[in-house]
């Protein structure tokens, strides 16, 4: 049986809007997202292409992650902007090892509806750089893991 993975993440940290009104990520979004992108690289994570929302914070993010992963397919797309319709979402996903990477309250609405059917479920709480790993071996997503930047830090 082949398992089909997708991949969530909600973009690095970035800095304020007073600082930046485009919101670039920060220098702690940029190591944040580089210490993820590194474990996935290491761990030999399948991820083929990534796609990002377009706005700067994302598209950077998404940077960071296909420089680690050496990934050359990368796509900006609307449907993953922060108010996009949840179910119309869902329609587009490429579930053959795609990282999608977004924003809230998107991306836990997104991810409880496909797990759930119900877009209010809340189960994941979204961190800026953590990525969230579904598979779809049945008609339903089924979480296989979630990995924040704290868990990769020592204490």
């Amino acid at each position: 049986m082949t398992v089909n993975k997708v991949y969530f993440a909600q973009h690095g940290l970035a800095v304020e809007k007073t600082e930046n009104p485009e919101r670039p990520l920060s220098v702690m979004g940029t190591e944040q997202s580089k210490l993820i992108a590194t474990q996935l690289a290491s761990s030999k994570t399948n991820i083929s292409k990534i796609f990002h929302s377009g706005k700067l914070r994302a598209a950077q993010t998404a940077e960071v992650f296909a420089e680690s992963l050496n990934i050359t397919t990368m796509s900006a797309v609307s449907y993953l902007s922060p108010n996009y319709d949840i179910v119309n979402t869902s329609e587009f996903l490429d579930t053959d090892s795609a990282l999608y990477i977004g924003h809230l309250p998107h991306l836990d609405k997104l991810t409880s509806y496909l797990i759930t059917g119900d877009k209010n479920g809340g189960l994941i709480h979204f961190q800026n750089s953590a990525v969230l790993c579904l598979d779809k071996t049945t008609p339903q997503f089924k979480i296989q893991w979630y990995l924040t930047p704290e868990l990769l830090v020592p204490a």
